[in-house]
């Protein structure tokens, strides 16, 4: 029997979303040790599963320390972050449930990031980039079924493309000037690896300016205050 697959940002908004749109009951299931809602919504069989957030990262295509290199592609975040084995499970849930779904709707945060991981999980695991969105401001009840009965009947992709932009530029800025910078200490007789980002390396040249700022400031007398008053019949000066 076919279904509708809901993909949700998180566990947590994926069991929030799962109750909201439940006419009676939620099965709680597991596939590859992530967890995953079914329940049916005045009659229609839906499945609600999550993401942990970004399930793809960009990596460099081919190998090699030289820059600029421009060349890069999405890969499983597994494969791009040590750090995100975990990541491989619901990656591998997706991959099973996509497989038996007839339609799917993105419901992850109506944002740059949220439409980026929606558009991810479809293009690159659901092997489609046709979905309907539901778009919320909270997880209540009433807000998420009003999200789903007037769902889009497309996601943004003008948004989606806005994120993957943003993650390139991200790239192709963090990674070549950190290599640059490495590069250049290594030719003078040390090494140590130094980054940089698109945020990064201004911020800090901030920091910098203003440490500057303050250790090149001189104290000078601005002004004085002075007091004439009179106590026990005595004039009395203060200075300030």
């Amino acid at each position: 029997m076919s279904y509708e697959l809901i993909i949700a940002e998180k566990p947590k908004q994926a069991l929030r979303i799962a109750y909201a749109l439940s006419d009676s009951k939620v099965e709680v299931k597991r596939y590859a040790g992530a967890s995953y809602y079914e329940t049916s919504f005045k009659g229609k069989r839906l499945i609600i599963a999550p993401a942990v957030g970004h399930l793809f990262g960009l990596q460099q295509i081919g190998k090699g320390w030289d820059y600029p290199v421009f060349d890069v592609e999405w890969r499983p975040i597994f494969e791009v972050d040590k750090k995100a084995g975990f990541a491989r499970r619901y990656y591998n849930m997706l991959s099973k449930l996509c497989g038996g779904a007839s339609e799917f709707t993105v419901s992850c945060d109506y944002d740059v990031e949220g439409e980026l991981i929606g558009y991810n999980v479809l293009r690159f695991i659901c092997k489609s980039e046709s979905a309907c969105r539901m778009k919320f401001s909270t997880l209540t009840k009433s807000d998420l079924q009003v999200a789903y009965e007037n769902k889009a009947s497309s996601i943004n992709l003008p948004q989606a493309k806005a994120g993957e932009t943003r993650h390139i530029l991200d790239w192709y800025y963090g990674v070549n000037v950190s290599r640059a910078l490495t590069q250049a200490i290594k030719k003078s007789g040390s090494f140590k690896v130094l980054s940089s980002g698109r945020v990064q390396g201004p911020a800090l040249k901030i920091v910098v300016d203003r440490e500057r700022e303050i250790q090149g400031f001189e104290p000078r007398l601005y002004w004085k205050l002075r007091y004439t008053g009179v106590l026990n019949n005595s004039v009395v000066v203060a200075y300030h």
